[in-house]
């Protein structure tokens, strides 16, 4: 009988803050499939929110259950393989927004976005990492850009594969990190887009990265292995050996 090992995650939440200094809890991702049983200890929200907004409350403790037809965004619900609205589908409501400079030019870019296959998440489920309520699919993180720059060195870290990031500028939470670094199975990063940003509490210097769970172990063990780098870099030691004198927020005249 094969044994599987459970990952402590409040142990390796402690092991992330240990080795870059993460503020904003990690938030477990899982896909629930039509027919599986939502979990014990999750809760549908009280009304429709966004996949970004269940993130976010994931992060201050709530662990939640969002069925993509319920969701309260426009491309969101493609995401997870549920239908959007005709005005989204035919790029109208992004035109009118003025993010595109037409309908088209909207149409074609969220229909490049990763989806899941249409029906096949009943249920996205979010929750705290540490609590350790499900096994992750993907585990999201709010980083700083250097924070999420040691992230991805982990992955060439071994053998200098280059990630392969398709960033997107809209659906960037659910499709651009949660999604598509399912599918993919690489880790993932994300600026934010309109939507995630005009309705969370994502800070001007925040981005997103998303790790699939059967990463996860591996990436914090290759963290943990970046350790000297990550000090030496922080400690700033070239910059001041090469300006003796200059603070490191030092700007041009």
């Amino acid at each position: 009988m094969k044994v599987v090992r459970t990952l402590d995650y409040a142990e390796i939440v402690r092991r992330l803050k240990e080795g870059i200094g993460i503020v904003k809890p990690p938030v477990a991702v899982k896909f629930l499939k039509p027919g599986e049983s939502i979990p014990e200890g999750f809760s549908m929200p009280g009304k429709r929110i966004r996949f970004c907004q269940a993130v976010m409350e994931a992060s201050w403790g709530k662990p939640l259950a969002v069925s993509p037809t319920e969701m309260a965004c426009g491309p969101g619900p493609a995401s997870f393989g549920a239908p959007v609205k005709d005005k989204v589908f035919k790029g109208e409501v992004h035109h009118a927004l003025g993010l595109f400079e037409k309908p088209e030019a909207a149409v074609k870019c969220l229909s490049a976005n990763t989806k899941m296959m249409p029906g096949s998440v009943a249920y996205a489920l979010v929750s705290p990492l540490e609590r350790g309520l499900i096994a992750p699919d993907v585990i999201i993180m709010r980083v700083s850009p250097e924070q999420a720059m040691w992230i991805c060195q982990t992955w060439c870290y071994s053998d200098g594969e280059h990630l392969k990031i398709d960033l997107q500028t809209e659906a960037s939470v659910c499709s651009g990190v949660a999604v598509s670094a399912f599918l993919k199975n690489e880790i993932q990063i994300g600026l934010g887009c309109y939507g995630s940003r005009t309705s969370t509490d994502i800070e001007p210097g925040e981005m997103l990265i998303g790790i699939p769970g059967s990463l996860l172990e591996k990436t914090v063990e290759r963290l943990e292995k970046l350790s000297k780098p990550v000090a030496d870099s922080r400690s700033k030691r070239i910059y001041r050996e090469a300006y003796p004198g200059a603070s490191s927020n030092s700007q041009s005249a």
